[in-house]
């Protein structure tokens, strides 16, 4: 654990997000960062777009850009994506993925390494996507399903998912709510991240399977979730 300096006040930070902002955990003095330069970084590597520019950032709290010390590149610490591919680094990040239990009525969590790369949600979701490795687990997402775009903006997450997610489904009112359920809870793990709005091919949808009313942003269950492996 590590005490960083934000804005003049002392965090205390574990390694996970330390990991996250693009730190060192083994670096010997603190760093300095004001909150807006961690919001940005924050969020470049959970969807892999770049925030606001970053002179408007700076003019928000009465600096320019020298004065402020802000990079328009890159957040201290963090690797630019040519960077990363120069020098062949692979950081490891941990997530949590839910899948369908044996009896189909309750999700279960599979702890995941993955790569950190630049839209760490994007690479999660197409985790869950993919299946479980585990044999007692069940994939809740159709085959065939890709992520077209997700856009985070104020704890709100739109993912947009192809037509195979809707197309492909096999239907019935447990099925549809494991299926929402856990790529709402998949992408809930990340702070920035309060509730998920899905879309398919660009446009919003009345629901999945008949059900499960998708008019509006769903939150995290955590009701539905059995046990942590």
């Amino acid at each position: 654990m590590k005490f960083y300096e934000v804005s003049g006040k002392k965090v205390l930070a574990g390694a996970g997000i330390i990991l996250l902002l693009g730190v060192s955990a083994g670096c010997s003095k603190a760093e300095k960062f004001s909150w807006e330069r961690l919001k940005e970084t924050h969020y470049r590597l959970i969807t892999g777009k770049q925030l606001q520019n970053v002179k408007a950032a700076a003019a928000k709290t009465g600096q320019n850009v020298a004065a402020s010390g802000i990079s328009t590149e890159e957040a201290p610490g963090v690797l630019s994506d040519r960077e990363i591919e120069k020098k062949n680094v692979k950081r490891k990040v941990d997530v949590v993925l839910y899948f369908a239990d044996q009896s189909g009525d309750y999700l279960k969590a599979e702890k995941r390494q993955i790569e950190m790369v630049p839209g760490l949600a994007k690479a999660t979701v197409e985790q869950l996507i993919q299946g479980p490795t585990q044999k007692n687990l069940t994939r809740t997402i159709p085959q065939g399903t890709k992520v077209r775009e997700i856009d985070i903006k104020n704890g709100l997450c739109r993912i947009d998912l192809s037509k195979e997610f809707k197309e492909n489904h096999w239907g019935g009112s447990s099925g549809e709510i494991l299926t929402v359920y856990s790529l709402v809870d998949t992408l809930t793990q990340f702070e920035t991240v309060k509730e998920v709005e899905i879309l398919v091919e660009g446009q919003r949808i009345d629901t999945l399977a008949g059900h499960m009313d998708l008019t509006a942003p769903v939150m995290k269950n955590s009701q539905i979730i059995k046990g942590v492996e």
